[in-house]
């Protein structure tokens, strides 16, 4: 079995790495082939009996595509993305990497399904911000999407596409929608909800968190010890 993950520098790809270096669980077997691809170049896991490749490639350049599909991946992890506040401050290049490389990644896979049959498992990792206010306590399938950033938008429109090639069988597409997922280690990054790790993570560090919103704010958390043990999930997205 040959994994592909994008995104593999991230904090979630390199948990998931984590993940299939030591323990996959009991959906997927252990891969033989490993593939890791980000725009930066992602550290290769040591202990690891199959094959890796550790890849550096833009998504959002013409033909990176079809260059990281060449080995046939029978599973992509679809991680890679401009985070909430980055896609917010800069619109072309949040919709350059978040909506037009996925696209042009759908796109390299139709081509090899028409002309292979090439049909690969796809796990994009969407988001809760394709929601918008107000949101009940338990957010059922039939919630309809009202984002409120152009990140939301984004995720909302890979999933639209998602939806559409995996309904002519193009791939076998799935697209959880993550919360914020906390405690993020280290500094904190460019996502809108990065101060709900920051208030947490900074104090037990004893260093002082600033609260940028009103304390009776609800919002959706995970962490990454409870998401890693669903990344290989069945068919059908999660809500929170």
């Amino acid at each position: 079995m040959r994994v592909l993950i994008l995104g593999a520098a991230g904090m979630l790809g390199r948990k998931l790495t984590e993940n299939f270096v030591k323990e996959v669980g009991e959906l997927f077997p252990r891969p033989s082939h490993l593939m890791l691809v980000d725009r930066s170049m992602p550290e290769r896991p040591q202990s690891f009996s199959g094959t890796i490749s550790c890849i550096a490639s833009d998504l959002s350049v013409p033909g990176e595509a079809e260059k990281i599909l060449v080995e046939r991946p029978d599973i992509i992890f679809h991680l890679a993305a401009i985070v909430s506040g980055a896609a917010e401050r800069d619109m072309a290049l949040g919709y350059r990497v978040n909506l037009d490389a996925s696209f042009m990644l759908f796109e390299a896979i139709r081509d090899l399904h028409e002309r292979e049959g090439y049909k690969p498992r796809l796990v994009f990792a969407s988001s809760i911000g394709v929601f918008g206010r107000p949101l009940p306590d338990v957010i059922p399938d039939t919630q309809i999407p009202t984002p409120e950033s152009s990140y939301g938008v984004q995720k909302a429109m890979v999933e639209l596409l998602l939806s559409d090639y995996s309904r002519r069988g193009i791939f076998d597409g799935v697209a959880p929608r993550l919360p914020t997922i906390c405690v993020r280690p280290g500094e904190a990054n460019a996502a809108a909800s990065g101060f709900f790790s920051s208030i947490i993570r900074e104090p037990l560090a004893g260093k002082k968190a600033i609260l940028p919103v009103p304390r009776e704010t609800r919002h959706w958390l995970i962490s990454l010890v409870l998401l890693c043990g669903h990344c290989a999930m069945p068919p059908g997205s999660i809500t929170t």
